[in-house]
């Protein structure tokens, strides 16, 4: 391609996109989108078996536990999802995310004179367990809305689990440049020392990295299906009470226990997945729809809220007063996530995203300057008012370093049917 058609291709596309020999993804039967090809696989591995999106879904999401355990995911994660069911017409949000265990009172961290419950690295990160909430995602899913038995979901991780899969140079990179991670895991034996550091070092990008006790993990819930009688729906309930009231809830609850944590196994008897109305609210003219409280979603539709009140469209797309509007904005939702947000049932959310509040709100963004360093919170139940500020943060290198290079993973599926 000469020098003149190389800029006539730049210019006929977005100023962030570059010229790439890779095609733009489609398809007729479906589509799965992924952090790693691995876990797009397994979920296309359902599409292609004649599973539809939701199928695909619970077999990416427990591919990734395998495939992508840096990414803030692993088996005993949560999972949060929005999805769309073709015969209905209905959206609904999906709440796999895991409850304090119901020893984790406020007297018991008083009682220990702290301040706030000690998530991220260090010597008390036990005391941050959650109750596992993904299985029982993805088992409401493919209970509900799929097709497919569980066994058909779980076998491409249980491959993935127990033949392992080429080392790569993301997963590497964390488990090796960042020091918290290696003394984290030494914090909890056998755990995660012995997995990811086998032989005492990080496998080389491309070796062959497998995780045995995982594979063992996910076969008893294949067990449990396998041994059901009846519908599909008897082995995925079967699999649900092994992981939840049986032996794998047994041995996380003495895990917990024996390190000083404070989750048990009655704690996972009584988890169930939340199926829900999203919220909604409006942007230029468009619908938007997203998790509760208990997400960073209401953060996106608060602040959209604010924009709507400022014209974007006459600053230009990503001027300087562009992003400084949008930049305002977001400080402005992020401080009443900080002061607000929580267990659904105490946040006045309907208040929050009032078009009046909004407006309030949006009112104290100044063009001429930025705010130096977080908004106070507003106070949706007295007009004009403001709350009071969360405590700030003690300040933690280690907890920077690791959120430096953290992130966590994402999984979109999509089937012929609109699913």
């Amino acid at each position: 391609m000469s020098k003149e058609a190389g800029r006539v291709y730049e210019m006929e596309h977005h100023s962030a996109e570059r010229a790439t020999t890779r095609p733009v993804v489609s398809g007729t039967q479906g589509v799965v989108s992924a952090g790693h090809p691995l876990v797009s696989m397994a979920g296309m591995r359902m599409l292609l078996a004649g599973g539809n999106a939701f199928d695909a879904a619970a077999a990416a999401g427990f591919a990734a536990a395998v495939i992508e355990p840096t990414a803030s995911y692993t088996l005993c994660g949560e999972c949060v999802a929005m999805i769309h069911d073709a015969r209905t017409r209905e959206v609904r949000a999906v709440s796999g995310q895991g409850v304090a265990p119901a020893r984790a009172t406020l007297a018991f961290f008083r009682d220990r004179r702290l301040d706030r419950i000690p998530t991220g690295p260090g010597p008390d990160a036990h005391l941050s367990f959650t109750v596992p909430g993904a299985v029982d995602a993805y088992l409401t899913l493919l209970e509900q809305y799929g097709t497919k038995t569980l066994r058909e979901a779980l076998a491409p991780a249980v491959l993935y689990a127990d033949s392992g899969f080429p080392m790569y140079e993301y997963m590497h990179r964390l488990l090796s440049s960042i020091a918290d991670t290696r003394k984290q895991f030494d914090l909890y034996p056998p755990g995660g020392t012995d997995v990811f550091f086998p032989g005492g070092r990080v496998p080389r990008v491309g070796e062959l990295f497998r995780q045995p006790a995982l594979a063992g993990t996910l076969r008893r819930l294949v067990e449990a299906d396998a041994r059901a009688r009846g519908h599909r729906t008897a082995g995925i309930a079967a699999a649900r009470e092994r992981f939840y009231r049986g032996d794998i809830a047994a041995g996380i609850g003495a895990f917990s226990e024996r390190c000083g944590g404070l989750l048990r196994a009655d704690d996972l008897a009584t988890y169930r997945t939340r199926i829900e109305a999203p919220l909604r609210a409006t942007f230029a003219g468009r619908e938007i729809l997203g998790q509760g409280a208990w997400t960073q979603g209401p953060v996106l539709m608060q602040a959209l809220g604010m924009l709507e009140r400022v014209d974007l469209r006459a600053m230009g797309h990503n001027s300087a007063p562009y992003i400084h509007a949008v930049a305002e904005a977001l400080k402005l939702a992020f401080a009443d996530r900080e002061r607000h947000y929580g267990d659904s049932a105490d946040v006045p959310m309907a208040a929050l995203l009032d078009p009046t509040y909004a407006r309030e709100r949006a009112a104290l963004i100044r063009m001429d300057r930025a705010a130096p360093e977080a908004p106070p919170p507003g106070d949706p139940l007295r007009r004009g008012g403001v709350a009071a500020r969360m405590p700030a943060a003690a300040a933690s290198g280690a907890a920077a370093t690791t959120a430096a290079a953290d992130g966590t993973t994402h999984i979109a599926a999509i089937d012929r049917d609109g699913n």
